[in-house]
């Protein structure tokens, strides 16, 4: 008798653990509603004064694949961003949001630590998988119930006219060298201890 109860009760336990779980599962995030994919990578060069500058640039296609859903800038969009934007992204998201953690980006130059020198940012196996990352910086934030349906991530992904101008309406640009600087410090700090 008493282990059929035991049995019972278990037996319950996991039929509401599952239903938690389906819960939990039914929030609605952008992947939901839309393709994302960061699908390719380019340098390219500034002229500015005779002076060359080279950069990378990464290909972000989107595609609405819910019809019904109106979110979106465009049905289907494609447009370049540099990795400085998508540091300018995670630091609004970090200031906007300072009760989420946030996915990493990926690193923007390889450190060898046996070296102690850059590597060259341009080599193609570090910006395949530098596209990879940032692909999955942009598929984790799409997938959170809340970030994913910020007006400025959706704008990062789908309005190549002035998002940089509007990011820094929201004043949270200013905040980048901040939280630089205090990673840094917190960096240094805990080595020492």
């Amino acid at each position: 008798m008493m282990e059929d109860n035991f049995q019972k009760e278990s037996f319950e336990e996991k039929e509401n653990a599952n239903t938690d779980m389906q819960e939990q599962e039914k929030k609605d995030s952008l992947l939901d509603h839309m393709e994302i994919c960061v699908t390719e990578a380019e340098k390219r060069e500034t002229g500015a004064l005779n002076i060359r500058d080279f950069y990378t640039v990464y290909l972000i296609e989107t595609k609405v694949t819910d019809a019904d859903w109106s979110g979106a800038v465009n049905k289907i969009s494609s447009l370049w961003r540099r990795y400085s934007e998508f540091e300018l992204l995670r630091t609004y998201l970090e200031v906007t949001y300072p009760y989420v953690v946030l996915p990493p980006l990926p690193e923007k130059k390889i450190m060898y630590a046996w070296q102690k020198v850059a590597s060259d940012t341009f080599d193609p196996d570090f910006v395949d998988r530098r596209r990879a990352g940032l692909e999955n910086f942009l598929l984790r934030v799409a997938s959170h119930p809340i970030l994913s349906f910020d007006r400025q991530f959706i704008g990062f992904l789908q309005q190549e006219e002035g998002w940089r101008e509007s990011i820094k309406e929201t004043g949270t640009h200013m905040h980048s060298k901040y939280f630089k600087y205090t990673r840094i410090f917190t960096s240094k700090q805990n080595k020492q201890l």
